[in-house]
């Protein structure tokens, strides 16, 4: 089974492989064995389309090779994997001095199991037909099966298994942001490859930036408030609109579902004085427990003001919320 550090990345990988497979076939890149001075540990993953890629398996000549590889794979149709094992010495033009094997896998757009509830583990069984990917809750005896019979955790040649069992990161976080100006551009372009679903709301469509990350859904609506009143039970939220009044509007609304795990407001202590004061005078939000509203937001210790800075402090915060759980 993949270890422990590989399981845990930030990258969801899958959510990623999802966005690929409405578009085309991909190569699915898997580190599968390393011995020595490498790159990047077993479980590693990247995705290579014909115009796109996403994820590293350690830079330099050796990713460079593996991706014409994977290109050249994709173009193949007699065979679903392979599995390929490298030196990392002088041929790869790599100091590491380390061996890696690489299992290259075609998925097919539309792939079953990326549009299946994800689980726990994910099973790929190799046949000499090609290969099948599914969904388990648990955790399986044996993880690395070989056609012989015997069992290995990697540590051998991966070439002859029969099937593998791999962990899969847990569900990333839900995070809703309202606002697309300056800050939350900022802010969605540094949640890039980290593990938070992202639902991003603004009533400006030319706000948004005509590449958002994998992890991040668009939504151009008027309405912010049905946003936070449908949005899914112990979510993050994020608010940095273009208006102080929907500003409280939104904090009022998502206070008062008294489930979110945090939610940060930009501004200043003066703002939020100022919006305890206006929340306590409503008769409708009076009873809110204000406490749970962070403001100002951001780790303590960055002062910046540029929002790419303000942003870096914004994500290390909400990094911060989610350790642990």
């Amino acid at each position: 089974m993949l270890n422990e550090q590989a399981r845990n990345t930030v990258w969801d990988w899958v959510e990623s492989a999802r966005k690929f497979s409405e578009e085309a076939a991909f190569i699915l890149v898997t580190i599968v064995g390393a011995k020595g001075s490498v790159p990047r540990e077993t479980g590693t993953k990247m995705l290579v389309s014909d115009c796109s890629l996403e994820g590293t398996i350690g830079g330099g000549n050796f990713e460079f090779k593996i991706i014409e590889q994977a290109r050249k794979f994709l173009k193949q149709t007699d065979t679903e994997y392979v599995f390929q094992s490298y030196a990392l010495g002088p041929l790869l033009e790599q100091c590491c001095g380390g061996n890696v094997t690489i299992l290259l896998e075609r998925i097919e757009a539309g792939a079953a199991f990326l549009t299946e509830p994800r689980k726990a583990f994910l099973k790929t069984t190799f046949t000499s037909r090609g290969l099948h990917k599914e969904w388990h809750d648990h955790y399986a005896q044996r993880t690395l099966f070989f056609v012989d019979g015997q069992e290995d955790r990697f540590e051998g040649e991966p070439k002859n298994a029969a099937a593998m069992l791999e962990q899969v990161s847990r569900r990333p976080q839900q995070l809703y942001m309202f606002g697309a100006g300056h800050v939350g551009r900022a802010v969605a372009a540094a949640l890039r490859d980290l593990p938070f679903r992202v639902t991003w709301a603004d009533s400006r469509e030319s706000e948004f930036p005509e590449r958002i990350a994998a992890n991040i859904e668009k939504r151009c609506t008027e309405d912010y408030l049905a946003v936070a009143e449908e949005a899914e039970p112990d979510a993050l939220y994020l608010i940095f609109t273009h208006s102080h009044l929907l500003d409280l509007e939104l904090v009022g609304k998502i206070l008062g579902r008294d489930d979110a795990l945090y939610c940060g407001l930009i501004g200043s202590k003066t703002k939020r004085a100022r919006f305890e004061k206006k929340l306590a005078d409503n008769a409708d939000t009076a009873t809110l427990d204000t406490r749970k509203l962070t403001c100002p937001m951001g780790v303590a210790g960055i002062t910046g003001k540029e929002p790419s800075v303000i942003a870096v402090a914004v994500v290390a915060e909400l990094m911060q919320q989610i350790d642990g759980l």
